[in-house]
């Protein structure tokens, strides 16, 4: 309950800050300071572990406090105007994560330093670069964008470079806040897949337009061609309308474009499996609860099925083993979904049918 001991104080930023450690603390006074507003907050919990996840949550927030303990409360001063701070170690992953990606799938392609410079200087590899962090970017983006929407800390993107040949294990935000309910398990969980989904799409049809079919024999080594056989609904339906069927000992040759886009429908519908901490557990525990454990069972079985054709697969099941598969709860769970919120779960499931690649590599 808030005790509003000066009316100047903005209710709409009262309830906002009062998110940030709602879950942890009763508000018990709110005053203005100036152009800062003062918490009176008595503990739930552990104090001490209590205060260090406030002082976590409101540093990677942004905000600017002070903390101060009376015999009574904990008086937290904050200024309610939250800055722009990226964390050096989030800026540094990103820029090395450029660089493996740039780099490294060109060096797979070519096998030497000497011709993957060579390739560099052609300008090999600036359009895939470029294609596939506008991917990431955008879905961890569309994750970060609506928790801050709705008063869920989390913390930037954090890019994970890998010698692959992509160059990236992809990137991932940390929640440093509970959910406060299914609505905003819902939109925090499928604006990123929905965001970078989106912007694959774009790539993939640009990439598509200016692909080729090709013979076997004009492959250059490393080159990857694409047959249709173990791809997603949507690949076939595209590749089949913009560039046709392939005769017998012909492939498709994609741009980079192409691929980045190919490589982000692949990796917006493995994060849309409905498993434990991934988008679609959030999303599906955010529709339906109790089936999310069911349906993560479920998955991770046809994984391993899947794993005997691709077996990358058996990585992924094994991360929904380790990590568990049923979704925790949020604080409210029992608060109704809003209309906006079951259209993204709709739609972030839709792209789940359209994206996944039973045989993505063989």
């Amino acid at each position: 309950m808030y005790y509003h001991c000066m009316t100047a104080i903005d209710n709409q930023t009262i309830k906002r800050l009062g998110r940030l450690f709602g879950d942890m603390f009763d508000i018990t006074a709110t005053y203005n300071h100036g152009d800062r507003i003062v918490f009176a907050l008595s503990y739930r919990f552990s104090p001490s572990k209590s205060r260090q996840l406030l002082t976590e949550r409101l540093k990677t927030a942004g905000y600017d406090f002070e903390m101060n303990e009376t015999e009574e409360a904990l008086m937290l001063t904050i200024d309610p105007k939250p800055k722009i701070k990226i964390p050096i170690l989030n800026v540094l992953l990103f820029l090395l994560t450029l660089a493996t990606v740039y780099f490294v799938p060109v060096y797979f392609r070519h096998g030497s330093y000497d011709a993957t410079v060579q390739a560099l200087a052609r300008g090999e590899g600036l359009e895939f670069t470029f294609a596939l962090i506008s991917i990431l970017f955008v879905h961890e983006m569309g994750h970060f964008i609506a928790g801050r929407r709705r008063g869920i800390v989390t913390s930037w993107p954090y890019f994970i470079p890998a010698p692959n040949i992509i160059g990236t294990f992809g990137a991932v935000i940390k929640s440093k806040s509970p959910f406060w309910n299914r609505r905003d398990l819902i939109e925090v969980g499928a604006m990123g897949p929905v965001a970078g989904w989106i912007v694959a799409l774009g790539w993939l049809l640009f990439g598509l337009s200016h692909s080729h079919i090709m013979p076997a024999s004009s492959f250059a080594m490393g080159e990857m061609g694409f047959s249709l056989e173990g791809e997603s609904l949507l690949m076939r339906l595209l590749t089949l309308q913009i560039l046709g069927p392939n005769p017998p000992g012909y492939f498709y040759h994609f741009t980079e474009a192409a691929f980045a886009g190919w490589v982000g429908m692949l990796v917006t519908a493995i994060n849309m499996l409905p498993i434990g901490q991934l988008d679609g557990g959030h999303v599906i525990y955010g529709l339906m609860r109790r089936q999310q454990r069911p349906l993560a069972h479920i998955a991770v079985a046809g994984l391993v099925v899947l794993g005997f054709f691709s077996p990358m697969w058996w990585f992924f099941a094994l991360v929904g083993l380790v990590f568990g598969m049923a979704h925790p709860p949020t604080l409210d769970d029992t608060k109704r979904l809003s209309g906006v919120a079951i259209a993204l779960g709709i739609i972030s499931l839709v792209i789940l049918l359209l994206s996944f690649t039973p045989v993505p590599f063989q």
